[in-house]
């Protein structure tokens, strides 16, 4: 007599994996508007397959969420239009959606391409088809301005002193460029002080010897935050030289790679690819009209440099103000 072992399975258990069948296939799917977007980001997306992951949710914050590629080679992000536009960005007017997605969306998590002008995070589509393209960089920017002025100098230094956050590099800074200037007793204790403070008079020491090699180490990742203030310096330094066509700059481009290298272990993956397009001559939009109309009326620009992070403005804009002092003195020595 054959005998049939049947292994029942309650209905109170076959239900709920039904249902979670049924709303795992009525899980909407958004499509969303992306309206700006750096040119370089969509070229490199028309070289990638549809159907295909391009990258990972790497990061995500209340108006960003940044992406890596697979092979770790590339940074790019999503932003509420209200970000300041950057080298490797989307950003959406769709706020809402934008917010919705944040709260649903898991590090780590593949994106990937659709459609020829299609993007799916998770269970929400971002269309790029009509998106305004953003396609600007330091070196076409250069061209026929005027060399920087004591006057230009003293505007800038009186904007960051009066409007600058206290933070990040500020007060090295302040006391490099005024040392008579008494330094409170508790600024001195602050741990990021006294090197950043060593860091500013070793670069103009060095910058006299041309010892490109070392400068950067000194700032390269010091500091806190997603990027160090010691970084938002650098980049605000050498996106000048770069601007005015500084023979500094051209003096350190062969330590470039180098530089690269030593960086990775040394700061964050956001602070590490902004440097690394400000080396390809690629920096923030507010940086660029910053450094496009210092000659002309540059308030309002300063004051929107000042809206990136707790101290990042005022860290670029030191930087600014240190490449500018160091080009007015090599002009006064030729």
């Amino acid at each position: 007599m054959l005998h049939l072992h049947v292994q029942c399975m309650p209905v109170s258990v076959i239900l709920p994996a039904i249902m979670r069948n049924m709303v795992i296939s009525m899980v909407p799917t958004y499509t969303c508007k992306i309206n700006q977007m750096d040119g370089r980001l969509l070229e490199w997306m028309r070289q990638q397959s549809i159907g295909e992951p391009i990258g990972v949710v790497h990061s995500v914050f209340d108006k960003v969420v940044n992406f890596t590629t697979d092979d770790g080679t590339m940074l790019f992000s999503l932003a509420k239009n209200e970000v300041i536009q950057s080298p490797s960005m989307m950003k959406t007017c769709q706020n809402d959606y934008f917010s919705k997605m944040c709260s649903t969306i898991m590090l780590t998590k593949s994106i990937c391409l659709i459609d020829y002008n299609l993007l799916k995070i998770n269970d929400w589509q971002w269309d790029f088809s009509n998106a305004a393209i953003w396609n600007r960089n330091i070196k076409p920017h250069c061209q026929a301005k005027q060399k920087p002025t004591v006057s230009r100098l003293r505007l800038l230094n009186n904007f960051i002193l009066r409007h600058g956050a206290t933070g990040g590099i500020y007060a090295a800074w302040k006391s490099f460029t005024y040392p008579d200037w008494e330094v409170p007793i508790a600024t001195r204790k602050n741990i990021y002080f006294s090197p950043f403070l060593e860091g500013l008079e070793q670069l103009k020491d060095d910058m006299k010897t041309d010892k490109f090699d070392r400068f950067f180490d000194n700032f390269a990742g010091l500091g806190m935050g997603l990027t160090p203030s010691g970084d938002d310096f650098l980049t605000g330094l050498l996106a000048t030289w770069q601007y005015f066509k500084s023979p500094l700059y051209k003096k350190m481009e062969s330590c470039s790679e180098k530089w690269l290298q030593r960086l990775k272990g040394r700061t964050t993956t956001v602070s590490y690819f902004m440097l690394k397009q400000c080396l390809e001559g690629q920096v923030n939009e507010a940086l660029l009209n910053v450094l496009d109309n210092i000659d002309g009326n540059p308030i309002p620009h300063l004051q929107r440099i000042l809206e990136m992070g707790s101290t990042s403005g005022t860290d670029m804009l030191t930087g600014v103000s240190v490449a500018y002092q160091q080009l007015i003195d090599l002009k006064e020595e030729k």
